[in-house]
């Protein structure tokens, strides 16, 4: 299905929005580089929409660790440098809470339900809580 012409604000092939915060990215680094600013201020330079902006920002601060919040103010708006943020946590650690299991590992019981001769065959007979089941 085609879509209409782009307007400001519409979505834009994923090609372009990568290369676009690939583009945004690499000037705040470079804005960066001279020294603090706020958000607002790398905004006025580097352009776009705010939730965009917000959104590489974001980018930059949580996945490529790459500035931080210094915990100043100017002009109403947090202060941005350059550096990783020590209070985030280590990526390993959350690669490790995301795979590791949510609940204890047991093993399963039957409930009421009776045990099928195959089963009882290849996994012996029914434990013993529940034996008058099967």
């Amino acid at each position: 299905m085609a879509r209409g012409p782009l307007h400001r604000g519409s979505l834009r092939p994923k090609e372009e929005q990568l290369a676009a915060r690939a583009a945004a990215v690499a000037k705040i680094t470079e804005l960066l580089q001279e020294g603090p600013m706020t958000a607002g201020e790398l905004l006025a330079v580097v352009g776009g929409l705010r939730p965009t902006f917000s959104n590489w920002m974001s980018h930059m601060h949580k996945k490529l660790r790459l500035i931080r919040m210094t915990g100043e103010y100017r002009n109403r708006g947090e202060i941005w440098e350059l550096g990783a943020d020590p209070a985030l946590s280590d990526p390993d650690d959350e690669l490790d809470n995301l795979i590791a299991p949510k609940q204890g590992i047991h093993p399963a019981t039957q409930i009421g339900i009776p045990r099928d001769p195959l089963v009882a065959a290849l996994f012996g007979p029914a434990a013993n809580a529940h034996r008058e089941a099967a």
